[in-house]
Formats: structure tokens, C-alpha cells, sequence
């Protein structure tokens, strides 16, 4: 009596190597007399409702296990016990230190892999399957690796638009013959990267209306995000377009509404604001309120 499980390349001898979930068909070649039943065992349990010769079992948890069978003949004659084992790996994993980040062309990202647990048998591998969009450079190729590499990334975008580089991760189990034969959950990083280099800088936040009624509450036009730029300049001129007052660079002291030392009227200012980053000119309306 023959005892070979089936697998999706043929049969082969016992012992099986399997990953956790997988579902295996076992089987032995029956004598040629009919009418035999079966027992079969696992780890010495017998495993009701299989009395046939073959043995459908998913597996359910990593471990060594023994799986035995005997025979015993119409006329109740046992046959030989026959045993193999059964070594199950849990499903290949990967761990990624990282999630679906933006950053500026040029600025860097790192991405640490692992290989989270440890396998009853052959090799733990992952591929690694970089898509990028149009006008992205400095990532890594896509490629196969035998153990954890981490990834230190520096990428540019030579595109006008956003784009992502997109970075798979499948971890898989090869046999020590290079045969692929379990493959775990994909993990996948998104990173977007803006054109430019100062893409991080905050856009000044403009408030629309002030009012400098000596309360304590907005008697100044202060203008946020301004330390970033440390050579703006603000000028506010009337509705004739007349300057009436022009601020110092940096924008140290905000104004407060008044133009040569004296109270300007209720009314709808314009204002012009040169940020001297290269940036176009800032211009709107600002409202001064008593």
C-alpha cells in the first residue's frame, strides 16, 4: 500500500509541505481485492467520517503533525499501518514601518521591511513591485529579495502634477529548490510627491477684514504663515490707488490701520503683497472696520 498526497505540480512521497490553509488530498493505492475500509489518524486522533481511501483535509494551523492510515480488508483483516508527516507553515507575512505618505521632489522617505515569524520550513522571500508615475525618479526597481531590506528612497518629480510611486509587497515561501509554493497577503505604501522643492511651505492665511478699535481683539492685521517668508512686504494702497502705508520687510509690525500716524477711515482697502520667493505677487481686499 502507497501512501503520496497530491499537489498542483503531481504526486510526490510523504512527508507534505504545506502553509497554513491550504487544503491537501491524501491518498493511498487500495489492494485489489474490493471492499477495504479505512482509518485514518492525526497526531493520533482518529479522524471521523473518513473511512475511503483518501484523506481532503484543509490545514488550520502551523505545526508538525503525523498522519497515519491503515487498511483493514473486507474480511476484517487489518493491513500495515503507514505514516508520514506533515509540516505547515503559517501563511507568509511581511511588516512594513511605514504608510501612504506625501512628500516634496527631493525629500526622502524610508520604508523598514520584516519578516515578522519564524517557519517550520524552506525560505522566506518577498517581491517588491514599484509602479511609478510619469516623471518620477530615485526610486528602487522593482526586484526579489531573500531577506528583510529596507528601503531609503530620495525621489523627485520632474512632472508640473502630483504624482505616487506605489510599492507592493507580497511575502511567498520557496522550497529550498526555489519552487514558489505559498504566497501571504500583499502590503501595499502609496507615496505622492509634489513638484518642487518648497512645496512644504505654508501659503500665508489673509484675513479679509480687521478692526482696530483699541478692544484688544484684531486691532492689528495680522497676517499668519508670515515666518515663512522671511522678505515679505505688504503695501496697502486706498481705492484711488494711492499707497497709504507700506510695511518694513519681514512684516514685523502689522499695521493697525492708520497711515502717518493717523486713523484711516471705515472702508475697503487693496492690498499688494510680495512674498520675494519667486512667487507671483498676493493681492486683495482687505476691510477696516471701527
Amino acid at each position: 500500500m502507497q501512501f503520496i498526497p497530491f499537489r498542483s505540480a503531481g504526486q510526490m512521497t510523504m512527508p507534505d509541505y504545506v502553509c497554513k490553509g491550504q487544503t491537501r488530498n491524501y491518498y493511498v493505492i487500495p489492494c485489489p481485492v474490493r471492499g477495504s475500509t479505512y482509518t485514518w489518524w492525526l497526531d493520533g486522533r482518529v479522524m471521523s467520517g473518513y473511512n475511503d481511501s483518501e484523506f481532503i483535509y484543509t490545514w488550520t494551523s502551523s505545526n508538525i503533525y503525523l498522519l497515519e492510515v491503515q487498511e483493514r480488508s473486507a474480511d476484517g483483516c487489518p493491513g500495515p499501518k503507514k505514516s508520514g508527516q506533515v509540516f505547515v507553515n503559517s501563511q507568509p507575512e511581511i511588516q512594513i514601518s511605514a504608510s501612504d505618505t506625501l512628500i516634496c521632489s527631493g525629500e526622502s522617505v524610508a520604508v523598514l521591511v520584516d519578516n515578522p515569524s519564524g517557519l517550520i520550513w524552506g525560505k522566506w522571500i518577498f517581491d517588491l513591485i514599484v509602479e511609478t508615475g510619469a516623471g518620477i525618479s530615485g526610486n528602487t526597481s522593482s526586484g526579489t529579495f531573500s531577506s528583510p531590506a529596507d528601503l531609503h528612497e530620495t525621489l523627485f518629480n520632474n512632472d508640473r502634477e502630483m504624482r505616487k510611486v506605489v510599492y507592493r509587497f507580497i511575502p511567498r515561501i520557496v522550497t529550498d529548490d526555489g519552487d514558489r509554493v505559498c504566497e501571504g497577503e500583499e502590503v501595499k505604501i502609496t507615496v505622492w510627491v509634489n513638484p518642487g522643492f518648497r512645496c512644504r511651505e505654508t501659503f500665508p492665511e489673509i484675513p479679509d477684514a480687521f478692526s482696530p478699535n483699541g478692544d484688544g481683539i484684531n486691532d492689528v492685521w495680522n497676517i499668519i504663515g508670515k515666518d515663512s517668508y522671511p522678505d515679505i512686504e505688504v503695501t496697502v494702497y486706498n481705492r484711488w490707488g494711492q499707497a497709504v502705508w507700506k510695511s518694513d520687510k519681514g512684516y514685523p509690525i502689522p499695521w493697525d490701520g492708520r497711515s502717518r500716524s493717523e486713523d484711516l477711515p471705515v472702508d475697503s482697502y487693496h492690498y499688494a503683497i510680495e512674498l520675494n520667493n519667486g512667487y507671483r505677487l498676493v493681492m486683495g481686499t482687505i476691510t477696516l472696520i471701527r
